[in-house]
């Protein structure tokens, strides 16, 4: 659900509704990012089986179809220091696995659209 909520409507690019300049500094650094992953990945990420194409994917896979505010906060996760830090899990993760060991029950603290449409809501010039 989260992620069909951060795709732009109706089948719309991002190059449809970013300036283009503004378009061609983003492919620019997505590039350079997808250049520089496998140099900031750590021996411990390789030896997990991490490869830097996957990660790169399973982070800004399908970007030029996502709203302008989820390939901001994107951008803002693809540095040396977040990408570092992938594969070790975050709270969230962490316990939802533990629960999951202990044969506990979870469930969701918020519904899907409770995160996702106050962001959507944003306008362009916010973003």
């Amino acid at each position: 659900g989260l992620a069909s909520c951060q795709m732009l409507p109706h089948g719309e690019n991002l190059q449809d509704v970013l300036p283009r300049e503004l378009y061609r500094r983003l492919k620019r650094h997505l590039d350079y990012i997808k250049l520089m992953l496998p140099h900031w990945m750590t021996p411990d990420q390789r030896g997990k089986g991490l490869y830097a194409d996957y990660l790169f994917n399973a982070i800004a896979g399908n970007w030029e179809r996502k709203r302008p505010v989820w390939v901001m906060l994107m951008v803002n996760s693809l540095t040396e220091t977040d990408i570092r830090s992938r594969g070790v899990p975050v709270l969230d993760l962490y316990l939802a696995q533990e629960a999951e060991r202990m044969k506990k029950t979870t469930g969701a603290v918020e519904r899907v659209e409770e995160q996702c449409h106050p962001l959507n809501g944003l306008n362009f010039s916010q973003v």
